[in-house]
């Protein structure tokens, strides 16, 4: 734990004085801080990864009156009991020796964004009403493969239900929908604006209202059809509705890109999630991943979580100070003047990722991209299905349960919802970004840092590295020379099977030969 560079990752290679700076300002009120003193914020989508953010920098950084947690039942847990799950996250432990009596600054509302009237009952409704200044929408199901009729009821018609709700908070102040920068995936070029699409929100939700949930799944791919996935087509429908409801709010529409780990705060590489690019990382990292298909030389439009939080909340402050003929849109995404590869992702992650091996990793990490389906087919079979199937062999013999076929089921179907993603090359404009970041003091600059341009993701991808490792893999940091050593036996090891076989195909080969001659 001594070492220089772990420490450094540990700490996101941030100064004393840059510490000092940020209490400074935590002290002397800034806009932005004086902004949310005292207002209630009702937020939907707590606990999930982009949630629990928001509500720690609320917790931590300013003032704020009073949040409103939107929670649903889940797997027998009611609202109360999530939240006590919710706050043993480690994300949280800074925020706790700042705020310590930060439960006081918490209401639990127990509801359903697919339910009608958000399923609040009518005593948390009037709550919300009288006592409500903000609300932020972030609650989605972001499966890519989710049933249409449960994307609409939760995307579609939830977003809806907020409106309608927003529209009776008696002294409303902002709006922030939370969408995708990937809604209008279809274009290739995307822009700060609305967009049509090929229906309207209102109509879908018609649709899955008059169609059985089986009717619904066979005419999805034609109702879809531009779309990859029901994820994004419902996102452009939640857009509709903002655009056709909510034109007399103070409504904003926020877009951010691939959210991946914390840059720097509250903790330096957090994540509880192995959703799009990560997964990708820790199945490379733990010797399972070893073929990938796509443009690797296409653009990352990948985003740290903590910047794109702290963008959320300046779009709040800005649409709370000025009148939109239109409402505000914001393509949270890399800025051109400092973008970066899928290449460059993958393989700084590979060169970092020898640094701080898994321990957990089952062999030696190696990996391949392919452009072609037909070569990522190939390299499929050879590199995945062929090794699984040896595998599971040997433990049936061992009288032990199958298992890696059904990990490699897993990973191909998130190759195959991520392929359209990273084999097409998406242009974003962000001039709002741009011009929001200009409004922005000098403090809040520092406070609520979000300008993609000052990011260095040298270090972005060297505490998302060490971030998986410990929040998602739960790896330990002491254990990384062992680690380091492991890796270091895997590394023979694969070689040395390598040799083996091409030895055997090379004898083979030359047998077959002589055979013939």
């Amino acid at each position: 734990m001594d070492d220089p560079k772990i420490m450094n990752i540990m700490n996101g290679m941030k100064t004393r004085e840059d510490h000092c700076q940020l209490i400074n300002d935590v002290k002397d009120e800034s806009p932005m801080q004086m902004f949310y003193k005292d207002k209630g914020v009702f937020l939907t989508g707590g606990t999930g990864f982009f949630g629990k953010i928001i509500i720690e920098k609320l917790l931590r950084v300013t003032e704020v009156g009073q949040i409103y947690l939107l929670i649903r039942t889940k797997k027998g847990k009611d609202a109360f009991a999530r939240i006590e799950d919710l706050f043993n996250d480690p994300v949280f432990d800074k925020m706790k020796q700042v705020n310590p009596k930060y439960r006081c600054q918490l209401t639990i509302i127990s509801g359903d964004c697919s339910l009608p009237g958000l399923g609040i009952s009518p005593d948390e409704r009037e709550t919300i009403l009288e006592n409500v200044n903000i609300v932020l929408h972030s609650a989605a199901t972001v499966r890519f493969d989710e049933k249409l009729k449960m994307a609409i009821a939760i995307n579609v018609h939830g977003t809806k239900e907020i409106i309608k709700l927003a529209k009776e908070v008696v002294n409303l102040k902002a709006l922030v929908h939370v969408s995708t920068a990937f809604a209008h995936c279809n274009m290739r070029h995307i822009q700060e604006r609305f967009y049509s699409g090929t229906m309207t929100g209102e109509n879908a939700f018609k649709l899955s209202e008059c169609l059985d949930e089986h009717t619904l799944n066979t005419l999805t791919p034609t109702i879809i059809k531009g779309y990859p996935n029901t994820y994004t087509f419902t996102k452009v429908l939640a857009e509709n509705v903002v655009q056709q409801s909510a034109q007399n709010l103070p409504v904003t529409i926020f877009r951010p890109g691939i959210v991946i780990t914390t840059y720097r705060e509250p903790v330096t590489g957090w994540i509880d999630n192995m959703y799009g690019p990560c997964g990708v990382i820790v199945g490379i990292g733990s010797g399972v991943l070893r073929v990938f298909t796509g443009d690797m030389d296409n653009k990352a439009h990948i985003v740290p979580v903590d910047m794109c939080v702290n963008a959320l909340l300046a779009s709040a402050w800005d649409i709370a100070r000025n009148k939109y003929e239109t409402p505000p849109i914001y393509n949270y995404v890399p800025d051109q003047e400092n973008m970066v590869s899928w290449r460059r992702y993958m393989e700084d992650g590979f060169e970092y990722g020898c640094d701080i091996p898994m321990r957990k990793s089952i062999w030696y990490p190696r990996f391949t991209i392919v452009p072609h389906m037909w070569q990522y087919h190939i390299l499929c079979f050879l590199y995945h299905t062929l090794p699984a199937l040896v595998m599971d062999t040997i433990m049936v013999l061992i009288g032990k349960k199958p298992r890696m076929m059904k990990i490699y089921r897993k990973i191909h179907k998130l190759s195959n919802v991520l392929k359209y993603f990273s084999s097409n090359e998406f242009r974003f404009d962000n001039d709002n970004v741009r011009k929001l970041t200009e409004k922005l003091d000098d403090r809040d600059k520092r406070l609520f840092a979000f300008d993609m341009r000052d990011l260095d993701w040298t270090n972005l991808f060297r505490v998302s590295l060490y971030g998986l490792r410990l929040y998602v893999v739960k790896d330990d940091p002491s254990n990384i020379p062992e680690s380091i050593k492991r890796y270091e036996r895997l590394k023979v090891l694969h070689y040395t099977t390598l040799a083996v076989f091409y030895s055997l195909a090379a004898w083979a080969l030359f047998a077959l030969v002589k055979l013939f001659l």
